[in-house]
């Protein structure tokens, strides 16, 4: 006893770790979480990202289709692979909710501007997870309980709304307290920890949530849009708001994309691309493509087909590079949103869904570095184009064939409402690019741009080939690890758990 001593905690502290006291002083013990949320919106891992979204949101949104003869029946024709639809409900709960909770947990009072960020990223990372899947875990997450129920749709987008209510007051608070103060910036990827680009991001959200659930609740639909374009701190409206996740704060990466398509040759374009980007004789398709190497032309594959043979992987590669960041949201997109909110009568702020329109496409072409053609937003004829498969003719879609997107670039104030939306739909689907799951939350939504249906459908009937897929199933891990919490989300789905179910925001009775 006469040795002891009472410096325990100098003997039990490893000197080989940054204390809590010591990362306070430079915020690590805080702001260390950030990276991580914000480098799995999209994984920077390839085969996670491939599993995340190439090999489902891309495909099913019409962008792309892969030329693999390996896969066997799969995702792309409604094979719905349990193995791959689990990534993207793994990454938002394991890199998205539990940096969250952790931020959360940790913060001080002085720390509020960081809940905000966390707030923000939260609602960023996971609408992308409850638009694949429909109900989630989300309002009990971390709960000590034997399970974890799910939060109907409904509840998740009520909780979204609020919680960029609480992070865009936050914001503003600060930034008008302390104008020019960055104290985010050691851990920001996007934005380089300006506050004033994330409350524009944080408003562009808005938008585009509230314009999601216009069918389902019409009435908070435009609330939440007016909303979003009133708020004095803007929206995203040039190239320099566009939001990447850049190689700073020593994060280096390898755009997945680039090995997917090159390295793995599991992913190119798409026939529903082709047929649309050449159609408008849009020059922004070299910009996404690169020519084939099967005859030196631009070439797409039909979606859904069971490939058995390597025949199509000589078409169309994605032309990115492995240094090229990912997009995490373009700024041509608030315009699109805007046009669409005009056009249904809502107040975007001083603007026509014309004007809006006009805006967003011009912008789009300047993101992409691309000239846009003279004349091309007055072009009042040119159609998607029939597609050829120039290895097999029974995949062709020919001039007159229902699934051709049949709507001119010309804006035409007198159209009908409903051609006016797959105007403006298409040109935000050839302006978002290449992220499918927005894409495909649209074409779900409203049906445009019209899109090929599957060549096969290995569905067993759950999904209809004409009607198209609704969603993934949920994770199979958690019908092991949380069976009764998956039950709780069957319940609030509403029905079968398979790719044909419909969201809760999906019930535009227009589209089947």
């Amino acid at each position: 006893m006469s040795s002891c001593t009472k410096e325990f905690n100098n003997l039990n502290t490893n000197p080989s770790k940054v204390t809590k006291s010591q990362a306070t002083g430079d915020l690590q013990y805080i702001g260390g979480f950030f990276p991580d949320m914000e480098e799995n919106i999209f994984s920077t891992v390839d085969y996670i990202y491939q599993l995340q979204q190439s090999l489902n949101a891309d495909v099913f949104s019409g962008y792309e289709m892969s030329p693999d003869d390996g896969f066997g029946p799969n995702n792309t024709n409604y094979f719905m692979v349990s193995g791959w639809n689990a990534q993207a409900f793994d990454l938002g709960n394991q890199h998205i909710m539990n940096n969250w909770a952790q931020i959360r947990n940790l913060a001080r009072p002085q720390d509020q501007h960081f809940v905000a960020m966390a707030l923000i990223l939260k609602v960023e990372g996971m609408h992308r997870i409850t638009d694949l899947y429909g109900p989630i875990p989300y309002s009990k997450y971390g709960s000590n309980a034997f399970f974890v129920p799910y939060d109907s749709q409904q509840a998740v987008y009520t909780r979204f709304f609020a919680e960029l209510d609480t992070a865009v007051t936050t914001l503003t608070s600060y930034v008008k307290t302390y104008p020019g103060a960055k104290p985010f910036q050691p851990f920001d990827l996007i934005y380089g920890g300006d506050y004033k680009q994330w409350l524009k991001f944080a408003n562009t959200l808005r938008l585009r949530l509230a314009m999601r659930i216009v069918y389902a609740d019409p009435a908070t639909a435009q609330l939440q849009a007016e909303k979003a374009v009133a708020d004095p701190n803007g929206l995203l409206s040039a190239v320099g708001d566009d939001a990447y996740l850049n190689m700073v704060n020593g994060l280096s990466y390898q755009n997945p994309l680039w090995n997917i398509t090159n390295a793995y040759g599991d992913i190119s374009m798409s026939a529903a691309m082709k047929s649309i980007i050449e159609g408008y004789n849009d020059p922004r398709e070299a910009a996404y493509f690169l020519p084939s190497a099967y005859d030196g032309k631009f070439e797409g594959i039909r979606q859904g087909q069971n490939i058995t043979t390597a025949v199509y992987a000589g078409f169309s590669l994605l032309n990115v590079q492995s240094t090229t960041p990912l997009e995490i949201m373009a700024a041509s997109e608030s315009y699109f949103l805007r046009a669409e909110g005009a056009l249904r009568g809502w107040n975007m702020g001083g603007g026509t869904a014309q004007s809006f329109y006009t805006q967003g496409v011009t912008l789009s072409f300047q993101e992409k570095g691309v000239a846009m053609p003279a004349g091309y937003l007055a072009d009042a004829t040119s159609t998607a184009a029939p597609y050829v498969d120039p290895t097999n003719a029974t995949n062709n879609v020919p001039a007159g064939n229902p699934y051709l997107n049949n709507i001119t670039i010309a804006w035409n104030p007198a159209a009908t409402f409903e051609q006016n939306l797959q105007r403006i739909i298409t040109q935000k689907w050839l302006a978002i690019y290449p992220d499918g799951e927005e894409a495909w939350c649209d074409f779900r939504r409203t049906g445009y741009p019209k899109l090929f249906p599957v060549v096969v459908n290995n569905s067993g009937g759950a999904i209809s080939t004409t009607s198209f897929v609704k969603r993934i199933p949920f994770a199979a891990d958690e019908d092991a690890n949380n069976p009764k919490g998956v039950a709780t989300g069957v319940t609030a789905l509403g029905g079968p758990d398979n790719g044909g179910t419909r969201l809760w925001w999906d019930v535009n009775p227009l589209v089947p």
